[in-house]
């Protein structure tokens, strides 16, 4: 069903775009499979910004009445429920989950085991706005069926984040990239020579330290987890994570770069970060936002590169999130989730005139503008995106270069996050990650040792489940 939302855009690929007949992201299927137009659907919508976020859920007001307005046979009913692993299913299984939600790329995978998402493939055949969607971000959705199981809405890679004024401070130069791992704990040990902050903020906590362990693996050349027909098996005790290991603890034993704490999560580093007290940390190249907003940090302060690879590096550990459809959506609640889902996330990279408007009312609120991230689109489609927003930037995206620019190269890798219990392996490797940084005799070998065989049982259950 083509629900034409705002008028084609005329510049640059948003005109190829058009061309293609994108009138917006609204497309559905395929008209044989689509309800009629009159056929009313009411459809649920999680992630509604709480009432205390004033702004935000102005914005999303805002845009549940436009959607509306264009697509007079859907009513939206925004909820504020958000995903929790632990009420998802009675959620499910009671009839209360939202039909189109957002969900972590790392859960997408058991989601799609326990059957509980719906299958969209059609409509990545069809719509022409999912089809320019980088194969990257996509990878992540696909279920071992090849079929496609959600709708990527927002997408990061892992990076080294970096206080540019703390840099400045050691006498680095912010703005050329650290290439090596050696260049890293260079700078690292310069920072905390010369300055009062600490190299690097390493994480350890919440799952978080396994997450970036992970990361590291993948640049000096492993995977925690690998996936062969189907069939994950747990790989945590390789050469490149024992590597990874060795690096971190040099860092925190020989250099003494990585300051005090050694129970860190990104509510505790982040703010530290913020505040000019670490001057690097491994992190989400999206956690501009929560630094700036959240904490804030000065816009001019943040830095980006890409994570360094080691000879043999594997790439850059990806994630971000997707927009799922209950299992038991109907036809007509499908289509409309889609529609939504396209209208909300979407749109903007089809449409100059919405994208610009967006923007506008994105940055009046408060907003950060653009997203900073890796781009859901294709670099041409997105160098519009940009073009068309200008007015309304607020991020400092000559800062950002170096990551962007990585990004850009058809030899960068993203790395799709373990395929079975990530987030349980992640918190294994805090375990790992805290043995080392807390007790310089910690031995590595036996360590990945143990952590592999406890991986290898949570892994193996998950699948004979």
């Amino acid at each position: 069903m083509q629900r034409p939302l705002r008028r084609p855009a005329v510049l640059g690929a948003f005109a190829s775009l058009a061309a293609t007949a994108i009138v917006l992201a609204g497309c559905s299927a395929a008209d044989s499979e689509t309800p009629a137009e009159s056929e009313e659907v009411v459809l649920t919508v999680g992630g509604m910004p709480a009432a205390t976020d004033e702004a935000a859920l102005e914005l999303f007001n805002e845009k549940v009445a436009e959607f509306e307005e264009l697509n007079p046979g859907i009513t939206i009913e925004g909820s504020e429920t958000v995903y929790d692993p632990t009420t998802f299913a009675a959620q499910l299984a009671g009839g209360t989950l939202p039909v189109v939600m957002g969900v972590p790329v790392t859960e997408i995978q058991s989601l799609i085991a326990r059957e509980q998402v719906k299958e969209l493939g059609a409509y990545f055949e069809a719509d022409p706005v999912l089809t320019t969607l980088n194969e990257s971000v996509t990878a992540n959705v696909v279920g071992p069926d090849g079929g496609y199981y959600g709708i990527p809405v927002s997408a990061f890679t892992l990076a080294v984040l970096v206080n540019r004024a703390v840099f400045e401070q050691a006498g680095l130069d912010p703005d050329v990239t650290l290439e090596t791992w050696d260049e890293v704990a260079e700078a690292a040990a310069t920072i905390t020579e010369k300055t009062d902050a600490a190299g690097l903020a390493q994480l350890t906590t919440t799952n978080q330290g396994g997450w970036t362990l992970t990361a590291l693996s993948a640049a000096f050349g492993g995977l925690v987890q690998e996936t062969d027909g189907g069939v994950a098996t747990s790989t945590i005790d390789n050469d490149a994570t024992a590597d990874a290991l060795e690096f971190l603890s040099d860092l925190r034993w020989d250099d003494d770069a990585l300051g005090s704490n050694f129970l860190l999560d990104f509510d505790a580093a982040g703010p530290a970060f913020a505040a000019g007290q670490y001057g690097m940390m491994v992190g989400a190249s999206e956690w501009y936002n929560p630094m700036v907003r959240n904490f804030g940090m000065a816009p001019e302060d943040y830095g980006l590169f890409p994570l360094p690879q080691a000879a043999g590096g594997l790439g850059s550990l990806g994630g971000g999130s997707v927009s799922i459809v209950r299992a038991d959506a109907t036809e007509a609640e499908t289509d409309a989730a889609v529609d939504w889902t396209n209208f909300f996330y979407l749109n903007r990279f089809a449409d100059a005139d919405f994208a610009a408007e967006e923007a506008a009312a994105t940055a009046e609120a408060g907003g950060t503008v653009p997203r900073v991230g890796l781009p859901l689109v294709a670099p041409e489609q997105y160098d519009a995106y940009l073009e068309a927003i200008a007015d309304s930037i607020n991020v400092p995206l000559e800062n950002l270069e170096t990551y962007y620019s990585a990004t850009r190269s058809p030899d960068f890798e993203v790395v799709t996050e373990p395929a079975v219990e990530a987030q349980q392996v992640y918190g294994l490797l805090d375990t790992v990650l805290q043995a080392v940084l807390t007790d310089e005799n910690a031995d590595i070998d036996a360590l990945l040792a143990q952590a592999q065989q406890q991986a290898s049982t949570i892994v193996d259950d998950a699948q004979a489940e």
